[in-house]
């Protein structure tokens, strides 16, 4: 795999929604409609990448924040996502226990990133050495809710770490994705994520400079 031009301490990962699932040593699994909104979730991807990031060395740590389950309100013990994906990344994952952490917090972005700040703060962490993941289609709201709440991380694609480890899937990706142009288009930028964490990102589109007729220019 190569050792990486990007690279974090600690990576702060954004919970889905979950289920139960007793044929699994976690005794859990991705959901794969939101609660909320009744729509395809993809939380697959996004826990895939969560253990790529750490497997791969992208991270030295990852967080994890989320609220409680919803479909299983009133079940004693409270089923908190953050705590159900750890336990996923730990029993079916393999991922190393001491390297990866679970908070509680309300089930929602807004609420992930409050925990996330006040963790920053009470660790004593930069933000230079942070970052967020959470899947591609997630960033730009994930995005505007860590600057509301003045905690500019680097975010990062759940998918491209994903890529990283399993270079050779970008077909199985789309497929993942859904299938179609427009899930062929967001592989092709998973790639370019992928790579540029890499360091061997080349831009495809090098076209010399097009001269537009009546444009301003800055002096030389």
């Amino acid at each position: 795999m190569g050792t990486l031009a990007i690279t974090v301490r600690t990576l702060f990962g954004l919970a889905f929604d979950v289920e139960k699932d007793s044929s699994r040593k976690s005794g859990f699994k991705p959901a794969s409609i939101d609660l909320g909104i009744g729509k395809e979730l993809f939380g697959d991807l996004r826990l895939d990448g969560f253990a790529a990031a750490l497997r791969c060395g992208f991270a030295d740590e990852l967080i994890l924040a989320g609220g409680d389950e919803g479909r299983y309100k009133g079940d004693t013990p409270i089923i908190n996502r953050a705590s159900a994906i750890m336990q996923m990344l730990i029993h079916d994952y393999c991922v190393d226990a001491s390297r990866v952490q679970a908070f509680a917090s309300k089930s929602n972005t807004l609420g992930n990133v409050g925990i996330i700040r006040d963790f920053i703060k009470a660790n004593g962490r930069s933000v230079d050495e942070c970052g967020l993941i959470t899947n591609l289609y997630h960033l730009p709201r994930a995005h505007m809710d860590v600057i509301a709440h003045d905690v500019p991380l680097r975010l990062f694609a759940a998918e491209s770490l994903y890529l990283i480890e399993r270079p050779d899937t970008k077909n199985e990706l789309v497929h993942r994705l859904g299938e179609g142009p427009m899930a062929e288009r967001m592989a092709e930028e998973i790639a370019g994520i992928a790579d540029k964490i890499r360091g061997s990102y080349e831009s495809k589109t090098d076209a010399p400079p097009v001269s537009i007729p009546g444009a301003l220019h800055e002096k030389v």
